[in-house]
């Protein structure tokens, strides 16, 4: 099944995240123009520009939502977040407060300023990255899958809302990807011992969620709106 997103404009935040940075490269070589955000550095070249933006600064964060509310985006992927693993007693209310901004409270205004140009073209493709975590949890993840699961809350609603205005919203809940940040935060160790509870044994790639993201927010998805779809090697249905 070819997938064209020839003169699509789409947003994906998170550049230099594993999972964000393969699927912009993936919509490119699919012909998009794609717009994403970087907290290092702002660059434009073919078919991409990078703004910078840290969404924990309020006036960084104001002249990102002002440049994007001029764009009309065909596609959004809320992909970037940030995960602080520790018991809910050791957590700053810093930390709290962080995490729920980045993961939960930004897409929500990223989705109330681009789906008004949406509802304007009567067209229109979200896609939430949440997480496994906001629907199952473990120890020293209740920031964090507080944040996930009001995202699965957040594709519901958005889903219902836009809906008359054949705009279609969706979310993907990767398991454990075989990222950088994954490595960093579990540890050799706890890898070793987190694939032995997943049924198919091995951590995802990038390139095993990315197909996904591409059907849902291509021409072919039609009709499939306010879903969850779980990518994660069977951890979830034990």
């Amino acid at each position: 099944m070819i997938k064209s997103f020839k003169k699509k404009k789409i947003l994906v935040t998170g550049y230099f995240s594993g999972i964000g940075n393969d699927l912009i490269k993936k919509y490119l070589s699919l012909g998009a123009e794609v717009f994403s955000t970087s907290t290092k550095k702002e660059f434009k070249k073919k078919n991409l520009q990078v703004f910078r933006c840290d969404f924990l600064n309020e006036v960084s964060k104001v002249n990102f939502f002002k440049k994007i509310e001029k764009i009309n985006f065909d596609i959004i992927v809320n992909n970037a977040g940030i995960n602080i693993i520790d018991e809910i007693y050791k957590l700053s209310d810093d930390d709290l407060e962080n995490i729920i901004k980045i993961n939960l409270t930004i897409p929500a205004q990223i989705i109330k300023i681009t789906s008004k140009k949406m509802i304007k073209n009567r067209s229109g493709k979200i896609i939430n990255i949440s997480s496994i975590f906001g629907s199952v949890s473990k120890s020293k993840r209740a920031s964090y899958s507080s944040s996930k699961s009001g995202l699965l809350g957040l594709t519901r609603a958005c889903a219902l809302d836009l809906a008359k205005h054949n705009i279609l919203v969706n979310s993907v809940s990767p398991g454990f990807v075989n990222t950088s940040l994954t490595k960093r935060i579990l540890g050799k160790n706890t890898i070793t011992k987190i694939k032995r509870d997943i049924p198919l044994k091995k951590l995802a790639t990038p390139s095993e969620i990315i197909p996904y993201i591409i059907f849902l927010t291509s021409d072919h998805n039609k009709y499939i709106t306010g879903q969850n779809c779980v990518i994660d090697g069977g951890y979830t249905i034990q």
